[in-house]
């Protein structure tokens, strides 16, 4: 039988990734072959990052900050670090935060219906949700707060640890809102990010598929027919 990176790279992407999801922790026996699938998905994925953060910034985004963080040797230790300490990151995650690193196209940007400030006080019944990815320094904050929860209530269960990976549709507009979050008990090859509107058992690997698919607004979708004219200059069929 072919292996999942074989197949991969072949063209069947899709089929790969709904097959690692349904081995659940992935075996020892099948690490690498799944690891080098995660791995690849993100190169891809870093690759419609830094075309859609050219994009948008042409467009006129105004970011409060960084628009990318790129992931750095420091970063691919951390998580080596914080894999050993936690007792495994997932897949998908953990390729992620080493070769897409921070993402943050959450701003000023009329054009696409999106903005710092104000967007919420119009009567809409969706919100953009600009992609942000969070860094590997993102993980270890998390998970040192985490640790210290663990030394004040010794009886908590070090499993039900949980990643915050980035604010909400609702946050990314200015409203109360919360966060996207990952479960990190078990290594499986793609978590599901819990609090996605309208998406409940969505993972990480189709989040990232369906953002970048409308051009890192996944909540127009919502609205096709509304979708701003330049949304659509933004928008690609993902090869990963």
């Amino acid at each position: 039988m072919a292996s999942y990176a074989r197949r991969y790279m072949a063209g069947d992407r899709e089929g790969v990734w709904a097959d690692l999801r349904l081995l659940g922790p992935v075996p020892e026996n099948l690490f690498e072959d799944c690891s080098a699938v995660a791995a690849e998905t993100m190169r891809r994925v870093s690759s419609h990052i830094s075309r859609l953060a050219e994009q948008l910034t042409a467009l006129g985004l105004e970011v409060s900050g960084a628009m990318l963080s790129p992931p750095t040797p420091a970063d691919a230790a951390e998580l080596d670090d914080l894999a050993g300490q936690i007792g495994g990151i997932p897949l998908a995650l953990d390729a992620c935060l080493r070769y897409v690193g921070g993402v943050w196209f959450s701003g000023n940007l009329p054009e696409l219906g999106q903005y710092a400030s104000g967007f919420q006080s119009r009567e809409v019944d969706f919100y953009p949700d600009p992609l942000i990815i969070p860094d590997a320094g993102s993980l270890r904050v998390d998970w040192d707060t985490y640790c210290e929860l663990l030394e004040d209530d010794p009886e908590s269960d070090q499993e039900k640890f949980i990643f915050e990976f980035s604010p909400d549709a609702f946050h990314k507009a200015n409203v109360s809102g919360s966060t996207y979050d990952i479960r990190m008990a078990h290594t499986v090859a793609d978590p599901i990010l819990e609090g996605v509107d309208r998406r409940p058992g969505i993972t990480l690997v189709e989040y990232l598929r369906w953002s970048i698919s409308w051009g890192s607004m996944p909540g127009w979708s919502f609205a096709k027919d509304r979708a701003p004219a330049a949304l659509a200059e933004l928008r690609v069929q993902p090869d990963f």
